[in-house]
């Protein structure tokens, strides 16, 4: 059994990354001893986690040069109190205060016990091709002397292994809690649905507008989440003259509504279970939730062709739709493209039932039984267990009997035509 820590930024936020930690650590709890660090102070967004242990740093969380010390004398001191063996840490500033902070672990401590190395695993959720030339010089550098750099497809992967680097490819997932089998229809689910912060990399003005513009009339756009952008998005939908309600999704929104915020929940299958479609209009994605949230549900989604997250998740005319969105396209384009596919799905069920299918038999690569024994036998490598730990003997054999399956992640998704019906 080692000490497994996971590093995050705020635990109080319920952002993507935090997602995957507290969904990481309740698995891993299982079979090790886990530590949830958090740098600010706060309460954790999605709850605190039985057989988890919670630490806060206390300290700001913006990148400054002292800031940055005070993180690694801290993760250092942590590091050594806790005799932690594995890191895992989810932000790029922070992949670097741990590596630092490591160096100052193993040799003995004060009563001549050996003390661990810590390991760091640096888990990049930021897609290669989204970073600046100067940021990737930066992360080039620093990775080479990392214990582990995980990415989470092989897009990204193949782009640090030109660089010299030999990244482990390892997925989001989330338990494999869905539902028992894939929709038998489509005719009842009728609301399109956004999930995620209300961010301006986001970019749901363009799901908005592509929204108005396509006369979708079946059902409701349900924009799902919180953020900096809420203000500025109902000002957009009043302009566009879109009829908007703000609460939850139930008995009490107002006939007519064309646009409903929900705002943040922190669960959204009820959401996913009865939407036709999800849509994803960011900018950038490494590898979104969402649209893995999605498939667990059987929903197929409609994403711009952003390199990384939606081309290595979304296999187009199988288990969703990718845009025909050049590079540099104006927004215009991008919006006149949505709405047209808006229109064309909005009464195709076969398609979309189709699609759907796919979009739920395509989750398994994405679920926990196929994903944690990859984490189980990653940290076991980096902290070989104890002989004789029944725990860890115990993980041991199921990894063993784990998926044995070839990797279905190393594999590049292309975007390949439609049947001439889905082309109707």
């Amino acid at each position: 059994m080692a000490h497994v820590a996971l590093l995050i930024q705020d635990i109080s936020a319920c952002g993507g990354v935090e997602k995957v930690m507290h969904g990481l650590a309740r698995d891993l709890s299982a079979s090790h001893r886990v530590t949830l660090v958090s740098v600010r102070e706060g309460e954790p967004y999605w709850g605190r986690l039985e057989g988890v242990e919670y630490r806060t740093l206390g300290l700001p969380a913006t990148g400054t040069r002292q800031n940055f010390r005070h993180w690694v004398t801290h993760l250092r001191r942590l590091m050594l109190e806790e005799r932690i063996e594995v890191m895992v840490s989810g932000y790029f500033a922070f992949h670097l205060a741990a590596q630092l902070a490591a160096r100052g672990t193993g040799g003995v401590d004060g009563e001549g016990r050996p003390r661990p190395r810590t390991r760091i695993i640096a888990q990049e959720h930021s897609a290669y091709h989204h970073d600046r030339r100067a940021k990737r010089i930066v992360k080039q550098l620093a990775y080479r002397h990392l214990d582990v750099l995980q990415v989470l497809n092989e897009v990204d992967a193949e782009c640090w292994r030109r660089r010299g680097l030999t990244p482990t490819v390892i997925p989001n997932y989330l338990d494999d809690q869905r539902a028992d089998e894939a929709r038998s229809g489509c005719e009842h689910q009728v609301d399109v649905v956004m999930v995620g912060r209300l961010a301006p990399i986001k970019r749901l003005d363009l799901a908005i507008r592509a929204f108005a513009d396509s006369g979708y009339r079946r059902g409701r756009l349900v924009v799902v989440g919180d953020g900096p952008e809420r203000e500025r998005l109902l000002a957009l939908c009043n302009e566009l003259g879109l009829r908007v309600f703000q609460g939850a999704n139930d008995s009490t929104v107002p006939a007519g509504t064309q646009v409903l915020f929900t705002g943040a929940l922190r669960d959204v299958s009820h959401e996913l279970r009865r939407a036709r479609l999800l849509l994803l209009t960011s900018e950038r994605e490494c590898l979104p939730m969402n649209v893995i949230e999605a498939k667990r549900e059987g929903l197929p989604c409609l994403s711009r062709p952003v390199r990384s997250g939606p081309l290595a998740l979304i296999e187009h005319g199988r288990d969703g739709m990718l845009s025909a969105e050049a590079d540099g396209s104006e927004d215009a384009a991008i919006i006149a493209e949505f709405a047209h596919e808006l229109a064309r799905l909005e009464f195709d069920d076969e398609l979309l039932l189709r699609l759907s299918n796919g979009a739920w038999q395509s989750f398994d690569r994405y679920s926990a039984h196929a994903v944690l024994p990859q984490y189980q036998r990653l940290i076991s490598r980096l902290a070989p267990p104890t002989p004789g730990d029944a725990a860890t003997t115990e993980q041991a054999r199921q990894d063993s009997s784990a998926d044995t399956r070839p990797d279905t992640h190393s594999r590049r998704v292309q975007r390949q035509p439609l049947e001439e019906k889905a082309h109707g």
